[in-house]
């Protein structure tokens, strides 16, 4: 699977996963640069394309938690209702697809702490 990750710095990461099989991200991967360390990461919207079934799992595998299975077509902007899934939020996330192909966009939102940190908010 390809995996393109656009981060930005003290905010939300975008995640786009393209293909089939399985993929694993890294907490780690959505730090925008090294004064930013990533602790958790919540979904905040979930688009998806597919002629199978994708699986979000919070973990290194697909023994992890099972937090999201999405059938076919999914726009779900879960932040115009003030929610997000942040379980396991601590926890790397690995992503499967069953389909032949599709593409999968995940937008999380970060905790992160900062060096140095932010002064004068």
């Amino acid at each position: 699977m390809a995996v393109t990750i656009t981060n930005n710095k003290r905010s939300k990461s975008v995640i786009r996963v393209t293909g089939t099989g399985n993929t694993l991200i890294n907490l780690s991967s959505l730090s925008a640069d090294s004064d930013e360390t990533i602790q958790s990461a919540s979904l905040t919207t979930v688009l998806s394309t597919s002629n199978g079934i994708w699986k979000i799992y919070r973990g290194d595998d697909s023994s992890g938690t099972l937090i999201l299975e999405l059938p076919e077509g999914v726009d779900w902007p879960l932040t115009l209702h003030d929610i997000s899934i942040s379980d396991g939020k601590t926890s790397n996330i690995f992503v499967t697809n069953t389909g032949a192909n599709g593409t999968l966009i995940l937008t999380v939102s970060k905790q992160a702490v900062y060096d140095p940190p932010a002064t004068g908010m």
